[in-house]
């Protein structure tokens, strides 16, 4: 029996110091920097595509069958389409069991999808209930502006951030990607 547990002690002391029971580096970049293209590069652009799906009667949701779509507010449309975008990404990348090197990518990962999923839960309903309440084109582009100005900037820096450990990481463990 103990020389049992001596094994298996030896055998996840050896996993462990061959990173086996990591998550490897392009499952690391996978979970954070592709799913990091979610993120609205100008909330302008989304805010006004919203505009033109409720000119247009596109703005939908399911109904409460699954079965059919309904039409819905741009609030309630914000709230199902954005509102856990980010939730289980979230999920995933605190789950990943990565080694020393990437710890500080995770950590920047996980900040930079959080802030994101805080954007679309707080700012996302406010405008889109300007959108619902008819106000002008010219005071929606306004506030969507200024998320972009304020709000926007950090998210960007913090994206910034995140690829400036990311894509050097996956280079040297020789994960491949594309950038554009």
């Amino acid at each position: 029996m103990k020389l049992k547990i001596i094994s298996i002690f030896l055998l996840l002391s050896f996993l462990s110091s061959c990173n086996l029971l990591n998550d490897s580096p392009d499952q690391v970049f996978q979970t954070i920097g592709l799913n990091a293209n979610k993120i609205p590069k100008s909330f302008e652009r989304v805010f006004k595509e919203l505009r033109q799906h409720k000119a247009g009667g596109g703005l939908k949701i399911p109904s409460e069958d699954g079965k059919t779509m309904k039409p819905a507010s741009c609030v309630a449309s914000v709230k199902y389409w954005y509102g856990n975008t980010f939730k289980e990404d979230i999920k995933k990348i605190k789950k990943l069991k990565t080694d020393d090197e990437a710890k500080l990518i995770v950590k920047a990962g996980l900040e930079l999808f959080e802030y994101a999923d805080e954007i679309q839960e707080t700012d996302f309903p406010l405008i889109a209930k300007m959108i619902d309440e008819g106000k002008s084109d010219e005071e929606i582009d306004a506030a969507a502006k200024k998320l972009d100005d304020t709000k926007g900037i950090l998210l960007d820096k913090k994206y910034e951030a995140v690829m400036k450990l990311l894509l050097p990481y996956a280079d040297k463990n020789g994960v491949k990607y594309s950038t554009f």
